[in-house]
């Protein structure tokens, strides 16, 4: 006799699920016989290989397409054999003793139909989704005008997601989360399995109503915890989203409310369908947003040279001519992928669209003899809107430079608990988002009590769990404590490395025979050269002097820093550069790597202890990604570093 049938349908989150299943043996210690399927809907990440390796004994059932949450899930409840069925989310993550206390939770109420867990999100806070109420009139019109937002402890507006409920106590509701959805096999018989028109969201409503319609009652459990990594095999950015979630919405009311009068199922059903036209509309304007600023600024620049041309605000001849010439240059900035995501911000395409725009809007004006007198508006209106739109592009692609390369040295304290080291690439050194700590290596006596003091003592944003240092349930409990304080929790898979990197690969393993340097890629060196003629050479007519009669003349002593001034003529000469190898590393056959430099990814990053293997590592990455923007940036974080210093 198999006590409980797991069922997971996975889709392209490998980790997540190999974390989920690990989680459930835990769950369980072996009190209870168990069976799993997990049901692929075609992913592409390696997921049915992994499992098969790693977890031979889960039914792993493939198929070849994504046939849907409902239909996945159906497929594995037709073969399961357990007394109680779970229904699970590939992005969960169950605690220690789950079975046993849901199990004599059923045999307490024979009349319970379903049960749902206190579902925790990734910040330690409630998803308000475990537990919900069937979408009627009064239920759904103050979630639809925002009213239950407003007031969440209200029993009349906050009716939808129950908000007013204390979280803590066990309460029978109408329905509860797909996500993890506790059932026993002969009610599930009874009331039916998924309905298969429903592709994802709004079955797990369905199948609740089903439930209740056949007498049983369904209930949020709190004294059962489970964590909910909530979205992450669904992007609710996306549109389809918007068809699933609306779609399954006009399903429900169609299927189950056929007995109440016309005039509420409409309302409903208008209801949903404003607040579907709402995310479309969000989402249409996002896509909008850059070529509407383009329009305002063309059209403000065609305007103004107008006013400058002919003193006068432009009349309806004007007004139409200047349109076509608008609509002539958006075309051509959508042909050249501005509005595209990867060439938004392109400044070389900005201005290669504006300079074709501006020779076919003159082109029109020989063809059109009416509209001739416009040419130097023409003229004067590519050169302003040329300026404005590599402007605001200059700006925010200079924002994104910063905040990517966290150029304002900003961090994030990340504490990291449990045996496992954190992997870090050179890359990933460089952009220095992390204040990293190491709870097991803090020499207290590594209990929840300690754990929780240090995440407030050292104003952690970020922990991570690795490894078995501590059970599911302490987790859990931890995430719940700092549900209010914006802490970030993450669990690393198991038997997973424990990397930060984005690019999940390491300096150490580049073999020097197959990089090609870019410091000694012609072009780099000469705009490497170019940089540092100019840059010191204007240090040197503004800043040395000061410098130099500060020193020498008064002979007062300079910092650290600030002596590297004195160096500005050997920049200046060619025998040292702004960025390179600092100045007292030894050179011997290492020419190749570049020249000494003021500053450099080794000042930088240095510390006492520092190894010569890892100043070869940041030697060797510099000398393979030089670029001036990579110079521009370790200087500018030089500069940060000084001030705040």
């Amino acid at each position: 006799m198999i006590d409980v049938s797991i069922v997971i349908v996975n889709y392209n989150v490998k980790d997540l699920v190999d974390n989920c299943i690990s989680s459930i043996y835990k769950a369980n210690n072996k009190n209870h016989k168990i069976e799993i399927f997990l049901v692929d809907n075609n992913s592409i990440d390696g997921s049915v290989k992994l499992i098969r390796n790693k977890y031979p004994e889960v039914n792993v059932i493939v198929n070849k397409s994504n046939i849907g949450f409902s239909k996945a899930n159906n497929i594995a409840l037709k073969k399961a054999q357990g007394k109680y069925i779970l229904i699970l989310n590939p992005d969960t993550v169950l605690e220690e003793g789950t079975f046993d206390k849901l199990i004599s939770f059923y045999e307490k109420d024979s009349q319970a139909g379903a049960v749902t867990s206190k579902l925790i999100l990734a910040n330690g806070k409630l998803d308000y989704a475990c537990k919900r109420s069937f979408p009627t009139l009064s239920v759904a019109l103050p979630r639809m005008l925002g009213l239950s937002m407003l007031f969440p402890k209200s029993k009349i507006f906050a009716k939808y997601n129950l908000t007013y409920l204390d979280e803590n106590e066990t309460h029978e509701v109408d329905s509860i989360c797909g996500a993890f959805m506790f059932i026993p096999a002969s009610v599930l018989s009874k009331a039916g399995l998924f309905d298969e028109d429903y592709f994802m969201y709004g079955e797990d409503l369905d199948l609740c109503y089903r439930i209740k319609k056949n007498g049983y009652k369904v209930f949020y459990y709190p004294d059962v915890t489970t964590i909910h990594l909530k979205g992450a095999s669904t992007q609710k950015t996306h549109l389809s989203y918007v068809n699933n979630f609306y779609g399954a919405m006009i399903i429900f009311i169609k299927k189950n409310f056929t007995g109440v009068p016309r005039i509420l199922s409409f309302i409903l059903q208008l209801g949903i369908i404003y607040r579907s036209v709402l995310s479309y509309s969000k989402r249409i304007l996002n896509f909008l947003l850059q070529p509407i600023i383009d329009v305002i600024l063309i059209y403000g620049s065609l305007i103004l040279s107008v006013y400058l041309r002919f003193d006068i605000f432009p009349n309806k001849h004007y007004l139409f001519i200047i349109t076509v010439y608008v609509l002539i240059w958006i075309f051509l900035l959508s042909i050249f992928g501005l509005y595209t995501r990867k060439g938004r911000l392109s400044l070389k395409n900005t201005f290669n669209a504006m300079i074709v725009g501006f020779f076919i809007n003159s082109s029109i004006t020989y063809f059109f003899k009416e509209y001739a007198f416009s040419r130097g508006v023409i003229l004067a209106s590519t050169i302003i809107s040329l300026i404005l739109l590599l402007l605001w592009r200059g700006s925010a692609s200079l924002h994104k430079f910063i905040v990517a390369k966290n150029i304002l040295l900003n961090k994030v304290n990340l504490l990291v608990v449990g045996e496992k080291e954190l992997t870090q690439d050179i890359e990933e050194k460089l952009v220095s988002k992390y204040n990293i700590l190491y709870f097991n290596k803090r020499g207290k006596n590594d209990s929840l009590v300690d754990l929780e003091e240090t995440i407030q003592i050292e104003n952690i944003h970020q922990v991570v769990f690795s490894g078995d240092h501590f059970s599911n349930q302490e987790i859990l409990k931890t995430m719940w404590s700092f549900r209010n304080r914006n802490v970030q929790f993450s669990i690393v898979p198991s038997g997973k490395d424990l990397i930060l990197s984005k690019l999940h690969k390491n300096i150490y393993d580049l073999s020097l025979l197959e990089i090609e340097y870019n410091i000694n890629n012609k072009i780099n060196i000469f705009f490497k050269r170019f940089f540092d003629i100019v840059l010191s050479f204007t240090l040197l007519i503004i800043l040395y002097p000061f410098v130099y009669l500060y020193n020498v003349l008064l002979r007062r002593d300079l910092s650290k820093h600030t002596s590297k001034l004195l160096l500005l003529p050997k920049v200046f000469i060619g025998k040292m550069s702004f960025i390179g190898i600092p100045t007292w590393f030894e050179m011997s056959n290492k020419e190749y790597l570049g020249k000494k430099g003021l500053t450099g990814l080794i000042q930088l990053n240095h510390y006492d202890g520092i190894t010569e293997d890892e100043m070869d590592n940041y030697n060797i990455f510099y000398a393979k990604n030089q670029s001036l923007i990579l110079d521009v940036e370790i200087l500018l974080k030089t500069l940060f570093s000084f001030f705040k210093k």
